[in-house]
């Protein structure tokens, strides 16, 4: 592994991740938690992202992937991926944060955790619910949270949390902010100039592509490997892997492929 190419979290997933699922939403989870508790920064998170102010907030706890048991009406039991105790002028809160970077939620996922706050809030706490994604996935807050309750429910979607860090730099938060850039949570979906040349552009810059692939490349390939080439559905591989493709498939059920990856280096 080449060091100084990826950022130091990036490094350290590929290191910790294994081979049974994704686990990049529960690794960005124990980044963030350890941004908002070591950085100080859970104070104006809240207050930029709530409806409520706080002036003189102390964390309580602040813990990760906590498991609590399903209530009587739930299926299965119910695991946030933060879950924040925190008082402000004595007053105890409570905060569940859920973060999405693909799929969206699960079985009435967040409507479980609205329930779990609504014991709290029976304790004497206020509740608050933040659900953090990726991509536009909009939620109703009636859908969620139960008639008579009092959590609080807020969207973010992960760009305006890159955004905000960027007011709030310190060494752990530049590189936390680098990862964030290394798997596109910067993406604001804001076109600029660049974009909208490259758009213009893009029906010849895949012509020539398909020029380059084909002809003597794909007559030297053919020869090597002593069967034709087709094309992948190169498209679908530019969206989902960064590469634009054709194939060589080989009769022990391997194949060749040849191609462009697209990179971020010049």
């Amino acid at each position: 592994m080449l060091f100084g190419v990826n950022s130091l979290f990036k490094r350290l997933y590929h290191l910790l991740c294994n081979s049974d699922r994704n686990q990049q939403e529960d690794y960005l989870t124990e980044i963030f938690a350890e941004v908002l508790s070591k950085e100080g920064l859970l104070h104006d998170f809240m207050n930029t992202y709530s409806e409520i102010k706080l002036s003189q907030l102390s964390i309580r706890e602040i813990t990760t992937q906590k498991t609590y048991a399903k209530q009587e009406d739930h299926h299965t039991d119910s695991r946030p991926d933060m879950m924040i105790r925190f008082s402000d002028n004595g007053n105890p809160h409570v905060l569940f944060i859920e973060n999405k970077l693909g799929t969206g939620e699960g079985n009435i996922q967040l409507k479980r955790y609205a329930d779990h706050l609504r014991s709290y809030e029976l304790d004497g706490c206020q509740t608050h619910l933040i659900y953090i994604t990726k991509l536009h996935d909009p939620k109703q807050k009636k859908d969620i949270i139960s008639s008579g309750a009092n959590t609080s429910f807020h969207q973010i979607r992960w760009f305006q949390i890159y955004n905000w860090l960027k007011d709030h730099r310190s060494e752990l938060v530049n590189l936390f902010l680098e990862y964030m850039e290394e798997i596109q949570l910067n993406d604001s979906r804001r076109f600029v100039p660049q974009d909208i040349y490259a758009i213009q552009h893009m029906e010849r810059l895949v012509r020539m592509m398909d020029a380059c692939l084909e002809g003597r490349v794909e007559e030297i390939v053919t020869t090597l490997f002593n069967r034709s080439t087709g094309w992948t559905n190169r498209f679908d591989q530019l969206k989902k892997h960064n590469r634009y493709m054709k194939l060589n498939a080989q009769a022990n059920l391997t194949e060749v492929n040849f191609g462009f990856y697209m990179t971020d280096n010049e």
